[in-house]
């Protein structure tokens, strides 16, 4: 999310209880930004399943490690981009969206062509923090967990709090995958919100900062820490994903590997990766 002036002609403007929405279009791109001008999140008129925001192409990096999930938890709708990239991509997955605010959702529908709902998905009216932690749920598990929520001032506050990254950890299956959207200003403490996650996860997180032209930071917390010890074997995974997606994947599984072993051993644990999936394939000795 980049804290930006609202670019493009306004088609909608509402408030509720939460603060002023608004929707504009610009460029064959719908955006939906909150105040006076943080973008929430966007996506192509003519293509709207096309992930456009590097935060959600990072956070869909845990296709890598779990092409086919079964279950997805997405705490936070926005605009929807990433329920439309989900659904093309794990069409056989079931899809919870907790969205707490019910003006979103009906913007969603109304403006972000957002699918009907069915067996495979639901929306569920509720704070996201309410949803993790109620007994009616409490035992349903998810292969992936996805919070993408934010308001006007940031990440939302309170779910950023040891507890409920407790509860949403309780609530993965045993290789589930944790993702979290979050800013990386000063202002915001990142390094705070970090070590919460880090704690939450007995110390099997990682991260993805995306640049300096970026706020967004996305955490990745791991339920079975064996799936990032290894991180090069997934290379062949990423580099599928990247054609068939047109995304970056490597390039996010590398920074991940970079940050657990160092720089000077990617590139030959990604040959041994290379070779082990492609036994016939010759490698180099430099």
């Amino acid at each position: 999310m980049d804290d930006i002036t609202i670019r493009g002609n306004i088609v909608c403007q509402v408030r509720d209880r939460f603060g002023e929405i608004s929707i504009a279009d610009y460029h064959g791109v719908r955006s939906l930004y909150f105040g006076d001008g943080v973008m929430q999140s966007c996506l192509s008129l003519d293509q709207p399943h096309m992930l456009l925001t590097d935060y959600s192409k990072a956070m869909m990096s845990t296709l890598a490690f779990r092409r086919k999930p079964g279950s997805i938890l997405l705490i936070g709708l926005g605009g929807g981009s990433l329920v439309h990239f989900l659904l093309q991509a794990c069409p056989d997955s079931s899809l919870d969206v907790v969205e707490v605010s019910e003006e979103v959702i009906s913007l969603a529908r109304e403006y972000f062509f957002l699918p009907a709902e069915n067996r495979q998905f639901r929306i569920i009216h509720a704070a996201g923090q309410d949803f993790i932690q109620q007994k009616i749920e409490a035992d349903r598990r998810y292969d992936l967990i996805l919070i993408d929520a934010f308001d006007e001032s940031g990440p939302a506050s309170v779910l950023t709090g040891g507890d409920f990254l407790a509860a949403c950890r309780c609530r993965l299956k045993a290789d589930g995958i944790f993702a979290m959207n979050l800013w990386n200003r000063l202002q915001d403490n990142f390094p705070l919100m970090f070590e919460t996650i880090q704690t939450a996860f007995k110390g099997h997180a990682l991260k993805l900062p995306l640049g300096e032209v970026h706020d967004n930071a996305i955490v990745l917390g791991f339920e079975n820490p064996a799936l990032f010890r290894d991180l090069a074997i997934y290379r062949p995974e990423a580099q599928r994903l990247q054609r068939e997606w047109g995304i970056d994947f490597p390039r996010f599984l590398k920074h991940l590997y970079w940050q657990n072993f160092g720089a000077a051993a990617v590139d030959d644990s990604y040959r041994i990766a290379e070779k082990t999936a492609n036994p016939a394939s010759p490698t180099s000795t430099e």
